[in-house]
């Protein structure tokens, strides 16, 4: 039988969320079927073999339990002055985000830039756990060898990660930690040692942003700040498959950030020391009012003393992702050449039960969809080779608004028609522009509500972008305010060609691993992403003066975005909070 780490990277098996608890016997159970993976007290995720599902659909797993995939937010004049960031890190204050633990999940990070290195040339990063590599076992090997010592050796340092893997309690994958990351940067080929790479770039250009610094050039508000580092493996092919997204598209699942939050977390308890989780991804599928099962999670995390969360706004401001309307109304969607399918979510309002026909660009049409009927339906047409699946949730369990999921497959290229009828005010969203292969757009689109989730959780720190240069609001950055009137974003932060310390072209593994080591630049980096990084770099020096200074020892979530609030610069003639700016730009208190 496939242990558990086996079966969660193989695309044999598929993983569903859970949200409530098993009893233990139910646990041991599971165990033996399948495997769990507890993600908080209330949450947590199934890896199911693929050959027990009838099918992968909302009417088996519902909406809330089937896991969104979410991408990164990142379109590949000195921000932090206007921000206050560098003002605050000099005297009187000198907020450096010291003994502050700066958490993010994403591509990972390249802990061998000195941008992450303390002037000794040791480590800023605490730990890296990379979702990528799989625990191996040296025990078989040890058995094998015909040396003494080195079979000893090899025991002792396999019993040593056993032990280290026990204690983190992580699921699967790889954990380095500071001591191990600091023995690799002292070694002639570091990457033989700590195999975790950033292969994008984006993660290491988020740490950067929040907190890199190189001599005297300074990238971030916390460059004091240490860093715990979670690297997410890619969603698996059959969720991927489901929401018609590209092998090659950077695609997360939820179920796997919420894990790194989970592991982030733990591992931060011991340091005793402030955590400030920044999230540069996002995706626009969701009840988009922060009801969402991830946005859940992420409120109870930032209600934690000493903990703030950080989430970008996304970038779909222009994409014309997202239609807003209202009663019966024809909606037009045009689809171009060469996409393989998309999904188009219709979410109305409480209490009203909508229908809607669908209208084929060669003109043939469906029978009548009605928002009431859960089951799930295989739409075909006689002269076009599209088919439709539709699925609906009269009670979303999240939201309790009405939900229908289109997905169409081999669209044909051209213009779709979506009557809409008996409909009150309701909402239709696209994936994010990255999950698309290719044209797929509303007609006449709102670009209001276009903030990805999970910005809209009512107790994180959502940051929408703008062009530092001239002071604009950054045309792509998502916009608010959430559906149900909620006010988000909270701030706006700069985005655009944000300088980041990195390594171009990517370096990639030479003899026995060795690299050039001396390919390190200057870059500049654009997206809602950059914008979160920074602003989780002025929270944590926030953290410093609150906590670490023991000006507000007691302080959380909700009390530093007011603090914030406070201190965030406006301009006259504009009423605030506004859709694009919140609260206005992100200023760090002083």
């Amino acid at each position: 039988m496939p242990s558990c780490e086996e079966r969660i990277y193989s695309n044999d098996y598929f993983s569903a969320l859970l949200d409530f608890w098993p009893l233990e016997e139910e646990i041991d159970n599971i165990t033996e079927r399948y495997c769990y993976m507890k993600i908080s007290d209330i949450l947590g995720a199934l890896v199911i073999d693929k050959r027990l599902l009838t099918s992968l659909s909302y009417t088996d797993y519902t909406y809330r339990l089937l896991p969104k995939l979410y991408a990164p937010m990142q379109n590949v004049s000195f921000p932090l002055l206007k921000s206050g960031i560098i003002q605050v890190q000099q005297p009187p204050l000198s907020l450096t985000g010291r003994s502050v633990i700066i958490g993010i999940a994403d591509s990972g990070i390249d802990y061998t830039l000195p941008a992450f290195r303390r002037e000794d040339g040791s480590s800023r990063i605490l730990a890296i756990w990379d979702q990528t590599i799989p625990y191996e076992s040296t025990s078989g090997a040890a058995d094998q060898s015909e040396n003494a010592d080195e079979a000893d050796r090899m025991r002792r340092w396999n019993d040593d990660r056993v032990e280290k893997r026990r204690t983190l309690d992580v699921p699967f994958g790889t954990v380095y930690t500071r001591a191990e990351i600091d023995e690799a940067l002292r070694s002639e080929n570091p990457f033989l040692k700590v195999p975790s790479r950033d292969m994008t770039g984006h993660g290491s250009a988020m740490a950067g942003a929040a907190g890199g610094k190189v001599g005297e050039e300074i990238y971030g508000g916390a460059v004091d700040a240490e860093y715990v580092i979670v690297k997410c493996k890619q969603a698996n092919r059959d969720l991927r498959r489901f929401y018609f997204i590209a092998q090659e598209a950077e695609a997360y699942s939820e179920t796997d950030i919420m894990l790194a939050y989970r592991f982030m977390d733990s591992y931060c308890e011991p340091f005793r020391k402030p955590l400030v989780y920044c999230l540069g991804m996002g995706s626009s599928m969701g009840p988009h009012d922060g009801t969402s099962l991830f946005s859940e999670f992420l409120n109870g995390m930032a209600l934690k003393r000493s903990r703030a969360i950080v989430v970008c706004g996304g970038n779909e401001g222009n994409q014309a992702g997202h239609f807003a309307g209202e009663g019966d109304q024809d909606v037009e969607l045009r689809t171009g050449e060469g996409v393989d399918g998309f999904t188009l979510e219709i979410w109305g309002s409480i209490p009203e039960i909508f229908s809607i026909i669908i209208l084929t660009p060669g003109g043939e049409s469906t029978a009548v969809l009605s928002s009431i009927v859960s089951n799930s339906k295989r739409i075909t047409f006689i002269f076009e080779e599209t088919v439709i699946y539709a699925e609906a949730e009269l009670a979303e369990q999240s939201s309790g608004r009405t939900l229908m999921v289109l997905r169409f497959e081999r669209p044909t290229p051209g213009i779709w028609r979506i009557k809409m009828r008996n409909a009150g005010m309701f909402h239709m969203w696209l994936p994010v522009k990255s999950f698309l292969g290719g044209e797929v757009f509303f007609l006449q689109p709102d670009p209001e509500i276009t903030l990805t989730e999970p910005a809209y959780a009512r107790e994180v720190i959502s940051i929408s972008a703008y062009e530092d240069a001239t002071g604009a609001f950054w045309g792509e950055s998502g916009r608010g305010y959430a559906a149900d009137g909620q006010i988000k974003p909270d701030f706006a932060a700069p985005g655009v060609d944000i300088p980041v310390p990195g390594r171009a072209p990517l370096a990639l593994p030479g003899p026995n691993g060795a690299e050039n080591m001396n390919d390190l630049g200057r870059f500049t980096v654009t997206g809602s992403s950059m914008s979160a990084a920074i602003t989780a770099g002025a929270v944590a020096q926030f953290l410093e003066w609150a906590i670490v200074r023991e000006n507000d020892l007691f302080i959380k979530g909700r009390e530093i975005k007011s603090y914030l609030q406070r201190g965030a610069a406006k301009e006259a003639g504009v009423e605030y909070p506004d859709r694009r700016w919140g609260e206005r730009d992100i200023i760090v208190p002083s």
